[in-house]
């Protein structure tokens, strides 16, 4: 596979970050991030950011385990290899399809509101993408945290003129 032209960072969405090593062979433990793992078995390749500088990786295979998600690259074969890598952010090149739609990255800093309270619960920290769910690690006004699940059935309106987020919070989960 060839790639055309090695893109500039900001041409690029993040995908996940290797966490770990796995195994002797060089697989890794990928923390995804945008994407499902099942989108991730159709990568030939995946850039990381090494230097301020994108590089491309090439996928030799991809196993979700459990929940998790394993990633063999073609240039990493040993776990002494891998470790060097702990911690790199993964991307792929934005292909301008999804340039009008809204990444969850553009929501960090947005007010989150309780539908039921019409109360501000907080501001938006982190979105924390996992395999199957998008959680939002929302800030409260007295430094506490608290994790909400942001699925479209309970999202009731977002703002973007006001940077606000209303959200139908199931119940038990603020207390």
């Amino acid at each position: 596979m060839n790639i055309r032209e090695v893109p500039e960072t900001s041409h690029c969405i993040e995908i996940g970050m290797i966490t770990r090593p796995h195994g002797k062979d060089g697989e890794v433990l990928v923390s995804a991030k945008n994407i499902d793992y099942e989108d991730f078995r159709e990568l030939k390749y995946v850039f990381f950011r090494l230097q301020e500088r994108m590089v491309p990786f090439f996928i030799d295979s991809v196993t979700i385990k459990s929940n998790s998600l394993f990633v063999k690259f073609e240039d990493i074969s040993t776990m002494e290899k891998a470790e060097q890598y702990c911690s790199t952010r993964l991307y792929i090149e934005n292909d301008g399809d999804s340039e009008n739609e809204e990444s969850d990255d553009d929501l960090i800093g947005f007010t989150v509101i309780n539908n039921a309270t019409h109360q501000e619960i907080g501001k938006i920290h982190e979105i924390i993408a996992y395999s199957m769910n998008v959680v939002l690690d929302v800030t409260r006004a007295d430094g506490t945290s608290v994790l909400l699940p942001y699925a479209e059935d309970l999202l009731v309106d977002l703002n973007e003129e006001h940077q606000t987020i209303t959200l139908r919070i199931p119940e038990g989960l603020l207390e």
